[in-house]
């Protein structure tokens, strides 16, 4: 689910702000010109049209809260960990379960009388399947976190009385961050096909001291963040960068509500639905609806990705702003 983020984290350990910022002009001096035709500021228009691309969980006169594109991208580390982790809790209670029946009775399945090192012996067979899962824990715990025993979501919000962008992660991808909406840098080209829309999202930048943590420390490095459910083509990417945009610098007029908000309970038909993958635009066009009996046939393997799915929704709680986020610009 957190990969995109989870690999920004990364890589900002690889290479430090300086390094990435000479290596970034070199490539623009070698090419000779910007590889993205990206919008001069927060205040260029990029399309006539706005979308809010169902991806808004809250809408008010202050302030609207965002998705992330993975939030339908899970579960499939939550079926593989538990399934190992199943096995190896099974094989702690099974072997802890014979040592102490034979500790107990004091003799073999034969009936023979137990000596003093098989004792031992049987203490250390549940005693080597704990360490094992320990392992596991250790050297598997990072990829399960990237799904499961984390925030539920990732949420951006956008203050149009403030003027800020607070990114709403936990702490090991990046934390709570407050960002400059005027120093926003939009990675994102306004000149491209529609082919290049497809599967695409909102990506916003900031430089070094662009924004600040909870605690008012300036940013240190740079900072990224994606936005919004992935599009089908490019106007509805452009258009749905212009629906924020515009109801940053004009208000909620010029951006009105969306019909329908993202529900953020975990409900059990909603984990489905992500696992499906489809909406009613597959049904509606007789030319696509060959994608709805290749998902019907592959629907054992649809109810155990929306199990997992369900399951990691649970193992997860739900994050929420800071009093002081709340209240900005009351």
């Amino acid at each position: 689910m957190y990969f995109l983020e989870r690999g920004f984290e990364w890589s900002k350990t690889l290479i430090t702000y300086e390094e990435a910022t000479e290596r970034s002009n070199n490539r623009k001096r070698q090419a000779g010109q910007e590889e993205l035709h990206v919008p001069m500021g927060v205040g260029e228009s990029v399309f006539s049209e706005v979308y809010d691309n169902s991806s808004l969980y809250s809408y008010s006169d202050r302030y609207i809260d965002l998705r992330t594109p993975g939030d339908e991208k899970r579960g499939v580390i939550t079926i593989f960990a538990f399934c190992i982790y199943g096995m190896i809790v099974y094989m702690i209670c099974s072997l802890s379960a014979i040592a102490v029946e034979r500790m107990v009775s004091g003799s073999r399945h034969d009936g023979v009388a137990l000596e003093a090192y098989e004792y031992f012996v049987l203490s250390l067979f549940p005693m080597f399947s704990i360490l094992v899962l320990c392992v596991f824990l250790k050297y598997t715990g990072r990829f399960v976190r990237l799904e499961s025993f984390t925030a539920r979501r990732i949420i951006v919000r956008f203050n149009r009385i403030t003027r800020k962008v607070y990114l709403l992660r936990p702490k090991h991808l990046g934390g709570i961050r407050i960002m400059d909406w005027d120093k926003t840098e939009i990675i994102i080209d306004k000149n491209m096909s529609e082919l290049d829309g497809t599967g695409g999202y909102v990506i916003l930048g900031w430089e070094k001291g662009d924004g600040v943590d909870l605690q008012g420390t300036p940013t240190d490095n740079i900072e990224l963040t994606f936005i919004g459910k992935p599009t089908r083509n490019a106007s509805e990417l452009l258009a749905f960068w212009e629906y924020i945009r515009r109801y940053m610098e004009d208000g909620p007029a010029a951006a009105p509500a969306p019909q329908k908000l993202i529900c953020k309970f975990p409900w059990p038909w909603l984990s489905l639905k992500a696992a499906w993958g489809l909406d009613t635009s597959f049904i509606r066009h007789r030319e696509l609806r060959v994608f709805v009996l290749i998902n019907l046939l592959m629907w054992p393997a649809i109810l155990i990705h929306a199990t997992g799915h369900w399951l990691s929704l649970l193992l997860c709680y739900e994050p929420r702003f800071p009093k002081a986020i709340e209240e900005a610009g009351r």
